[in-house]
């Protein structure tokens, strides 16, 4: 970890979207959590509204000393004491259940034995299942024949999140034995992608890194905003999140762009299942946003985004819904 390069100049507060949200003032912040905690007294003290970060990354790109935050907070949550959050404990439940954070709706299982695995994440195959078909029949239409195993289960990445470590380990090693049959793997959750790469070491891609100079084309009239995942853009690549609007637009949709659609809607880090208030309060506030900029709707990349904008009144379609492969 870096914290001895912390110059005390209060961006990372500044660019928090939790502390400046009316109901995220609880939250020590990211320089609490992050630079004093982990090396002094704090650590024994902060408790659980050090969870109450959704891991946005945000604060470390306003950072002027480069600083790992993010990973300097991952740390701490590991380091934690005390009885999980009500929410918390059901996602690790239903981990230690049938091996995903949310039941499973989805029935349309693809186990041919293919080389590709398309890897929708938890949400898209208990919340949001229409989602993973779209993205799956996408990506028939471009002819990549894929599998949807029922036996890749949870990334991991929400049990780091709430420091669930040996659960999160358990998952890793279990699922790296279905990933080794297969030569490439594809994702529509960029916290996924992210976790595959930096915790499994395996190159996943995510759909829009897929979809890159394809021949596409949308239905969607009207005009449409866009919300930026974290994990996309702060996460993978700032320039995997501009091909979010590249693809959009060259498939004919009207994309209107605001310097608010890559702050944070609050679905992230645990935050949804641990503290709902501030993660409808964040939601709410985007969706004030998009409802004055007069738009259709919302396109996104992330099914928590699409989970939480949606729950908060929202029209919001995933990259996968919001496209076609032109004929």
């Amino acid at each position: 970890m870096n914290e001895g390069r912390c110059v005390k100049c209060g961006s990372c507060l500044r660019a928090c979207p939790v502390l400046n949200d009316p109901s995220g003032t609880q939250f020590p912040g990211p320089r609490t959590v992050g630079v004093d905690a982990p090396r002094f007294l704090e650590k024994g003290s902060v408790g659980q509204n050090a969870l109450r970060c959704t891991m946005c990354h945000a604060c470390e790109w306003a950072c002027p000393s480069g600083m790992t935050l993010t990973r300097s907070m991952l740390q701490l949550r590991s380091e934690l004491s005390g009885d999980l959050l009500p929410g918390h404990r059901r996602m690790v439940g239903n981990v230690a259940s049938f091996g995903r954070t949310v039941a499973t709706e989805f029935n349309g299982w693809r186990e041919e034995g293919e080389r590709v695995l398309y890897f929708p994440g938890c949400i898209g195959l208990g919340r949001l299942t229409g989602l993973t078909e779209s993205v799956s029949s996408l990506l028939t239409s471009l002819g990549i024949a894929h599998d949807i195993s029922r036996e890749a289960l949870c990334c991991g990445s929400p049990l780091l999140k709430i420091g669930v470590t040996e659960l999160a380990e358990d998952l890793r090693r279990r699922n790296a034995e279905v990933f080794s049959r297969y030569d490439r793997i594809i994702t529509s959750c960029p916290g996924c992608t992210y976790q595959l790469r930096e915790v499994y070491g395996v190159e996943a891609e995510h759909i829009i890194e897929v979809l890159r100079g394809s021949d596409l084309r949308s239905n969607l009239e009207g005009r449409w905003a866009l919300q930026v995942p974290c994990h996309l853009k702060r996460g993978l690549s700032p320039w995997t999140a501009d091909d979010l609007a590249a693809i959009l637009g060259k498939a004919g949709v009207d994309v209107v762009r605001m310097p608010e659609e890559d702050s944070c809607c609050g679905g992230g880090g645990g935050m949804l299942s641990g503290f709902p208030e501030t993660s409808g309060s964040l939601a709410r506030g985007k969706v004030e946003i998009y409802r004055r900029a007069g738009v259709e709707g919302v396109i996104t990349a992330c099914p928590f985004c699409s989970l939480n904008l949606g729950r908060e009144g929202a029209r919001v379609l995933d990259i996968g819904e919001a496209i076609t492969l032109k004929h």
